[in-house]
């Protein structure tokens, strides 16, 4: 018969792996799709009354879809690494969700008729490239 303490580390051992492994676990690493999501999402707070970001959907499984995407620059991976807005008339709210875009190394929003202040996450990056 095995010990209590013996017991008890099997269970605590199984109860982590399964843990650790279950189906449900989120993956550590982003990928390009929800890239995807994080730009419409952005794309949501935004008023585009030149329609320039008409083309910011999901039209199909294709991986790294969004990387066609007007203004939108992605590295071999597939990760947005550029966003250039500028000239767009865009207004609205530039949303905290930018801080998902983990490779975004330059942002272009000038000539636009943003009111609001950019999220201060922008301002913090250290990923953003002074231009």
């Amino acid at each position: 018969m095995m010990k209590k303490s013996s017991l008890l580390f099997f269970y605590c051992y199984i109860g982590f792996f399964s843990l650790v492994f279950a189906d449900g676990a989120k993956p550590i690493i982003p990928m390009p799709n929800d890239e995807a999501s994080i730009l419409l999402l952005m794309k949501s707070s935004l008023v585009d009354p030149l329609n320039k970001l008409q083309n910011w959907k999901i039209a199909s499984e294709t991986r790294s879809v969004h990387c066609n995407w007007t203004g939108v620059w992605c590295n071999n991976g597939g990760f947005v690494e550029k966003l250039d807005l500028s000239n767009m008339n865009l207004s609205g709210i530039v949303s905290d969700h930018i801080q998902g875009l983990s490779s975004l190394a330059v942002l272009n929003l000038c000539n636009n008729g943003f009111e609001t202040a950019l999220p201060k996450i922008i301002c913090q990056s250290h990923f953003i490239e002074d231009h």
